[in-house]
């Protein structure tokens, strides 16, 4: 039993971390042919930065609100199906 505890314990940070590291591939994935101009960029790197750097610590909340801020800069944003929309500005 114990063993099965601490097996759980230990996984639970790995799955935290591969979830923000999934939200970051997939904002990747729906920047992919979206005409950014340079101010939007300037403005993107640093919360992308902080967002992996949340990931990094296990602060996976934190890090997906910075990668919320992120898809608004940019414009786009995910429908209730997955699908990546242009979000009307």
């Amino acid at each position: 039993m114990r063993k099965l505890l601490t097996t759980t314990l230990l996984c639970l940070p790995a799955a935290a971390l591969a979830d923000c590291r999934l939200e970051v591939e997939l904002l990747a994935t729906d920047l992919k042919g979206v005409p950014l101009t340079e101010a939007q960029k300037f403005q993107m790197a640093p919360l992308i930065d902080e967002a992996l750097k949340r990931c990094r610590i296990q602060r996976e909340a934190a890090s997906l609100e910075y990668i919320a801020k992120a898809r608004r800069v940019a414009g786009v944003e995910r429908n209730e199906e997955g699908e990546v929309v242009r979000a009307k500005r």
